[in-house]
This record gives C-alpha cells, sequence and structure tokens, in this order.
C-alpha cells in the first residue's frame, strides 16, 4: 500500500474532509481570537487586570471569555470525534477489505491515524491563522468607527498554547472512533450493516399513533442509535455554546451596562471649579482610555467654594431632584492588618493583611442622598457609621487581602472599617468613599470642592438655566455628565457586541455536524427510499422524513444545550443579571432564529437525495 494512500484517500472523500477541517478551523479560530482580543482589552484569561477595565468589570469579561474558550474547546473536540465516527462508519468495509488482503491491523491504524493528524493540524493552523487575521481586522474596523483599541504585539505564547490545546484535545478524542473501527473483524466490516452502522432491530415499538413520517423518522433514528446518540450530544454541546454567547452577550451587555450607569448616574449635573472637573472626568476615562492627567491639590482653598447656602439654594430650583455635596481628594492608603479567629481552627487567631498602600481618590459623602447605586459586595454606608468606607473593586484587589474583614487608614492614623467593595469606574475602581461628616472633620477646609444634581430631564432647559443663574458670580461653572455617561456605554457595549459575532461560529459548526449526520441517515435509508420512491412515493414525502429525522435530533439537542446554557450564564456567569423585555425578546429571537436555520438546513441534503432517479439510487445500493 502506497505511502501517499492517507493524502489520496482524504482528497478522494473531499467533502467529508472538508467539513472536519472547517469545523475545526472556527473552533480554533473563535478560541484565538476571542484570547487575543480579550489581552487587548486586559480581559485575557489570567483574571488580571493590565487594561482599561477596573478588576471587577474585567472578571466579569474575563470569566465568560474562559468560560466560552473552554466550551469551544469540548466543541471542536466533539466535533472531531464526531465527525471522524461518520467518517469511520462509512468506511468499515474499506477496514474489512483491508484486513481481509492482509493488511496488518497495525498498518491499517497509522494509515487512519495519518488522515486524523493531516485534518487537525490543518484545521488547527488554518483556526490559528483566520483567528489572528479576524482580531486585527476587528481592531482596524472598530478603530476607524472611533474606538480606542490598542494593537499589542501579538503574544505568540498564548496563540501557541491555544493551537496546541486544540491539536491534542482533538487528537484525543479523533483517535477514538479509528480505534473502535480498527478492531472491527474482517467478516463483520463486509457486513452491509456494519458498513453503515446500523441494525436492523429497531428497539422499542413505534407509537402506532405517530403519523408514517413520523413512524419512519423515530424508526431511522432507533436503528442508528450510536450516530444518534452522538450527533445529539454534539449538537447539544455546540447548542450550549450558543446559548451561553447569545444570552451572554445580550443579558450581560444590558447588565454591565446597567453596572456602569448606576454607577456614574444618568441626568446627573456636576457643579465645580473647572479644574475639579477636569480632573473628575479625567479619573471616570481612565475606564475606557488611558490618558495623562496633570495632579492638581484637591486642597487648595480656591476649590472650597461652595457653601451650605448654595446647595439649599440649588436644592430649591424645580426640577432639582436630589443635591448632593462632597469632597474629593486624592492621597494615600494603607492597609491594616487584623487579628481574627482561625476557621480552621477555632482555637487559634490568625493575622489577615500587610502593611501595603497606595493612591487612590477619596470621596466624602452623604450615607442615604447617595446619587450614584454602585453594585456593592457587602453593604451601603449607614447613617451613624462615621468610621466605616466603601471601597472600589480594583482597590480591594490591589491593597487588600479580605477588604470585608480589614480596616484602611488615611492620614496617617485615622482608620476606617470597610463594609463594603463597590464596582465603580472612577479611577478604575481605585477609589474610597467615607461618610461626609468625617471626612470634612479631617479636611482643614471649609465648605465642599464638588456638588452633584440630579435632575429632572422632562424640564432639562429650564433647570440648566435656574442653575446657571443660581451659581452666576462665583467661579463655579456646571457640567453634564451624560455625554461621558454614553462613552463608557458605548465602550461597554463595544466589547459585547464583538462577543455576539461568536454565534455565527456556533451556528456553522452546528450546521456541519447536522449535515454530515442527515448525510449519513439518507445513506443508511437509500435502499428504503429507492423502493418507497419505486411504489409511488412523492419525493416531497421522501424530504418530509429527512426533515423530521434532523429536527427530531435538533429538538432533542436543543432540549439539552438551551436550558443547560440558561443555567451557566445565570448561574456561574453573570452576577445580579439585569433582564429587560428587550432582552427576552432579543435572546428568544436569537435561539428561534438559530434552530430554524438549522432546521432548513437540514433540507439541503434531503433535497439533493431526491433529485436522483430510482434506478441510481438502486444501483448505489446493491
Amino acid at each position: 500500500m502506497s505511502e501517499s494512500f492517507p493524502i489520496k484517500d482524504l482528497a478522494r472523500r473531499k467533502f467529508q474532509t472538508s467539513l472536519a477541517i472547517i469545523g475545526l478551523t472556527i473552533c480554533t479560530a473563535t478560541t484565538v481570537f476571542l484570547t487575543i482580543f480579550g489581552d487587548s482589552l486586559g480581559l485575557g484569561v489570567s483574571f488580571l487586570t493590565s487594561g482599561k477595565l477596573t478588576v471587577g468589570f474585567s472578571r466579569i469579561s474575563s470569566v465568560f471569555i474562559t468560560f466560552v474558550s473552554l466550551l469551544n474547546i469540548l466543541a471542536g473536540a466533539l466535533i472531531t470525534y464526531f465527525l471522524v465516527s461518520l467518517t469511520m462508519s462509512e468506511r468499515v468495509r474499506d477496514i474489512g477489505v483491508m484486513k481481509a488482503s492482509g493488511c496488518l491491523t497495525e498498518l491499517a491504524f497509522s494509515y487512519f491515524a495519518t488522515e486524523l493528524f493531516i485534518i487537525v493540524f490543518i484545521g488547527c493552523l488554518a483556526g490559528t491563522v483566520v483567528g489572528i487575521f479576524t482580531y486585527y481586522a476587528s481592531a482596524n474596523v472598530l478603530n476607524s468607527l472611533g474606538f480606542s483599541i490598542a494593537q499589542k504585539p501579538l503574544n505568540t505564547w498564548s496563540v501557541l498554547y491555544v493551537f496546541l490545546i486544540f491539536f491534542v484535545v482533538s487528537h484525543i478524542f479523533g483517535i477514538l472512533p479509528v480505534v473502535k473501527a480498527i478492531r472491527i473483524k474482517p467478516a463483520e466490516a463486509l457486513s452491509p450493516t456494519q458498513s453503515l452502522g446500523t441494525t436492523f432491530e429497531a428497539g422499542k415499538a413505534v407509537p402506532s399513533r405517530l403519523g408514517f413520517t413520523l413512524k419512519i423518522a423515530f424508526r431511522a433514528l432507533v436503528r442508528r442509535k450510536s450516530a444518534t446518540r452522538q450527533a445529539i450530544i454534539c449538537l447539544a454541546a455546540i447548542l450550549t455554546l450558543t446559548t451561553v454567547t447569545i444570552v451572554g452577550g445580550v443579558v450581560a451587555n444590558q447588565t454591565t451596562q446597567s453596572y456602569v450607569e448606576r454607577a456614574i448616574g444618568r441626568d446627573v449635573i456636576v457643579i465645580s471649579h473647572p479644574d475639579i472637573f477636569e480632573q473628575y472626568v479625567d479619573f471616570l476615562s481612565q475606564f475606557i482610555e488611558v490618558k495623562q492627567m496633570e495632579p492638581i491639590d484637591f486642597l487648595d482653598p480656591k476649590y472650597f467654594i461652595i457653601s451650605d447656602s448654595l446647595i439649599s439654594n440649588l436644592s430649591r430650583i424645580s426640577g432639582v431632584v436630589k443635591a448632593e455635596p462632597r469632597i474629593i481628594l486624592d492621597t494615600t492608603i494603607y492597609e491594616v492588618q487584623v487579628l481574627i479567629i482561625d476557621p480552621e481552627d477555632p482555637t487559634q487567631k490568625m493575622l489577615v493583611g500587610d502593611n501595603r498602600f497606595g493612591e487612590a481618590l477619596v470621596l466624602g459623602i452623604q450615607p442615604g442622598q447617595v446619587i450614584n447605586d454602585w453594585l456593592i459586595l457587602g453593604k451601603p454606608l449607614s447613617e451613624g457609621e462615621l468610621d466605616s468606607a466603601i471601597i472600589g473593586d480594583s482597590l480591594a484587589s490591589a491593597i487588600f487581602s479580605d477588604a470585608l474583614l480589614q480596616k484602611l487608614r488615611l492620614f496617617g492614623n485615622e482608620t476606617f472599617q470597610i463594609v463594603g467593595v463597590c464596582l465603580d469606574p472612577l479611577n478604575k475602581g481605585n477609589v474610597v468613599y467615607v461618610p461626609l461628616r468625617t471626612l470634612a472633620s479631617l479636611v482643614p477646609r471649609s465648605g465642599y470642592n464638588i456638588v452633584f444634581l440630579r435632575v429632572d430631564p422632562a424640564n432639562r432647559s429650564q433647570v440648566l438655566a435656574k442653575i446657571e443663574e443660581t451659581i452666576s458670580g462665583t467661579e463655579l461653572e456646571f457640567f453634564e455628565l451624560d455625554e461621558i455617561l454614553g462613552k463608557h456605554l458605548d465602550f461597554v457595549n463595544l466589547i459585547w457586541s464583538s462577543v455576539m459575532l461568536l454565534p455565527l461560529s456556533s451556528l456553522i459548526t452546528a450546521v456541519l455536524c447536522l449535515l454530515s449526520y442527515v448525510m449519513l441517515s439518507i445513506a443508511g435509508q437509500q435502499r428504503d427510499f429507492g423502493i418507497m420512491r419505486a411504489l409511488g412515493a412523492k419525493p416531497k414525502t421522501i424530504l418530509k422524513i429527512v426533515f423530521t429525522e434532523a429536527l427530531l435530533v435538533l429538538l432533542i439537542s436543543g432540549a439539552i444545550g438551551i436550558p443547560t446554557g440558561l443555567f451557566i450564564t445565570f448561574t456561574f456567569l453573570i452576577p445580579d443579571p439585569v433582564i429587560s423585555q428587550f432582552s427576552l425578546l432579543a435572546v428568544s429571537g436569537w435561539l428561534v432564529l438559530t434552530l430554524g436555520f438549522l432546521s432548513l438546513s437540514s433540507l439541503y441534503p434531503g433535497v439533493k437525495a431526491v433529485k436522483k432517479t430510482i434506478a441510481h439510487i438502486m444501483s448505489q445500493t446493491y
């Protein structure tokens, strides 16, 4: 037997070979793209923040990207296993001929293993190249649209790591059906039943109440238990991946946008000295872009020009819903070690924390009167708690060992008990919120250096005119936060819109699996279809049977994959999800379109089969 047999055999079976390579290429490309794209935004699978987002936002996206990548690896392995299994089921007779002619089992195995190696290598290599190309193309398009996506030098090690994972896992899964097929005896291999991977026993009786089409389709599925089971498992895994990406993309987009909007505030007006506001906006913009900032002295007396009487006048303006004065400054905060009971040994105590420190924004707020509504782990500040603090998620990760058990120190010796950790884009999460009364007592200044107003959007123009009139004659100016809020929401939407491209690749792989199964089904029923056509059955009857078989497999797979994807998304991937009516409609629409497209795609091999003449069908059977 020629050493070039594997290559010639793959070329002879172009369609089956192409399906296997394309399926593996798509899964590899998707994972490579996610890895590189996530790294460019600081959302790599290492759960570390090296980009623009805070630790909390980065973690949400990183968990999502990591989980989708793992599902892609599983899908790629299952696709390889499924398509190789279908291919080997059609080649059992070839194996019988090879063995009957004296070919050693080890030699036959080496040929098929070589074919698998070629398919996996080409699929993984093509997927890696496509993934890299897709990333650079996407980054260029997004940059041309005005979004700042830094194209970092390609991390070749992470790309190689993805390539090797797919290569090894696909090889392991792909070799299993080869080993199973190569062990078959020559007599069994030359049996028509074995060559098609079917059995003449229908298993359980088909319910008589079912219509003719459904009964035939059900019988065909039962006859090919092994192939049907593999198809359902493979499609269920792909539909789980598709559901996670669709639901996660839609719900996570709306949820993270809600987090950002709650933290920054909508319909919020900021009144301060222009220098203070410029710094505040720059600190906010660190979430979406890296900016060089010129530091200012927040404690300069010229900035503390907001008095209680001015706050009172602003509060009385019709259309001002709430007025909240604050003191903002930047300073060094220190971690305070605490002694707690050892959870593993209640008789012992252990020290939590170190002596770390770092720079942070410190803001004095009035508990119960705060305009912002952060997502908080722990609890918000309460009135009467003058020595409590809430810190940002990035600060909690960088400075503290277990923030909710520890304290922080300001100005040398003033300590605060940390009661909550908030998700806040301000200064990339390096913020501290303490009671305004306490901070005012520590700052040798009278008044405030910034005030936030929530206004009624219905009378916006009149309200702004009144605010301008109230602060006229001072060095204060007012600014609207809605513009910077819109930029933040657009950036978050950019991230999840990129993720929403993934269901398309999942859909293509699902189509490949379904087409392969339908083709095997048609090949196994050619004799039955030929006899039915000879007895007067119309082509549309054959087409209905094929479509019903595919639909049954798809519905069973969907009943497993879709609920699994929903459970994973809402249980593990997205904390406190925001689910609106729009989200439900969007998710439902995407899932229905996915199942509908998959169902319709199964008609292609059926249409191709019914176009054959009866004589051609019977000649292929015998």
